[in-house]
């Protein structure tokens, strides 16, 4: 039966089988920055293997936890759960279950986050913060500006936008140049497009693009 306990940093040790990536150190740093943000690592998943605690959820937070000088954290343990066992729970426990809403996530970020916590302070503790950036430049379109027009059966669209999305559209323009070869801003428009109407139905709402 599994109970809820703290345990001494000492008697915990990373589980050898655990199929998740060592990260890097950046990420690492941020994770270290995220526990101290929080002042809180959540509740790590254990079972018990001779002497020790293996970890089944949070061998990187423990490492975080090891260079932060903590010296306890609370745990879920699960006693004596067979290997087989603990690889399954660690799977579903570590596994994304839900897709985002990318949109109703950046109307949040800029309607409730960034209004009370600075970019810098983002940057320390989110571990995607570079996609969130990206969101959150995502509607900064001048809508009111003319946006089309026709001249000998050739569409131009024009749309004013501010320094931060140009600057995401010169980074796209040089990813379609170097991985595919695109050399025009038609080609690497027109594949944004295509790659746009992949993304499910589900997570567009097209009242979040109207300021």
């Amino acid at each position: 039966m599994k109970e809820l306990i703290t345990l001494p940093i000492k008697k915990l040790k990373k589980a050898e089988w655990n199929y998740k990536t060592d990260g890097s150190e950046d990420q690492i740093i941020k994770l270290m920055n995220s526990i101290e943000y929080d002042n809180s690592a959540g509740v790590l998943a254990v079972r018990k293997v001779k002497d020790k605690f293996e970890v089944i959820d949070g061998n990187h937070r423990l490492e975080a936890l090891k260079r932060l000088g903590w010296s306890e954290v609370q745990v879920e343990n699960f006693g004596d759960l067979p290997k087989s066992k603990a690889i399954i729970l660690s799977r579903r426990r570590n596994h994304i279950w839900f897709d985002d809403n990318l949109l109703d996530l950046a109307t949040l970020l800029k309607e409730d986050v960034i209004p009370e916590t600075s970019m810098d302070e983002l940057k320390k503790i989110l571990p995607d913060f570079e996609d969130i950036e990206n969101l959150l430049n995502f509607n900064e379109f001048d809508w009111e500006a003319p946006i089309q027009k026709t001249k000998d059966d050739v569409k131009t669209i024009n749309i004013a936008v501010s320094d931060e999305v140009y600057e995401l559209w010169e980074k796209w323009k040089n990813k379609c140049s170097d991985i595919m070869g695109y050399d025009s801003d038609q080609a690497s428009f027109e594949y944004a497009i295509i790659e746009a109407l992949n993304i499910p139905n589900k997570e567009i709402n097209m009242n979040k693009f109207k300021k």
